[in-house]
């Protein structure tokens, strides 16, 4: 499976876990508010889940990822 598709399954993952509304997750995705909705717990979530796949995450990196290809773009992968 490719880093775009694991990112994609963890935001998914995420998203049913907090029994937000199934959405479509595509690469164009907003991550917040009128995009898919994360929320702090969802970010602090994925966050989590990213440094324990690859060793790192954009949100500890200084980075503030606004699409789900910003995250898939960090790793080299879009």
């Amino acid at each position: 499976m490719s880093k775009e598709n694991e990112i994609i399954q963890m935001i998914k993952t995420i998203l049913e876990n907090q029994a937000m509304a199934e959405t479509e997750v595509l690469l164009s995705s907003e991550l917040y508010d009128d995009g898919i909705g994360l929320d702090s717990l969802c970010v602090a979530e994925l966050s989590a889940m990213l440094e324990k796949s690859y060793g790192r995450d954009p949100y500890t990196s200084g980075n503030m990822p606004r699409t789900v290809e910003d995250i898939v773009t960090f790793y080299g992968d879009a």
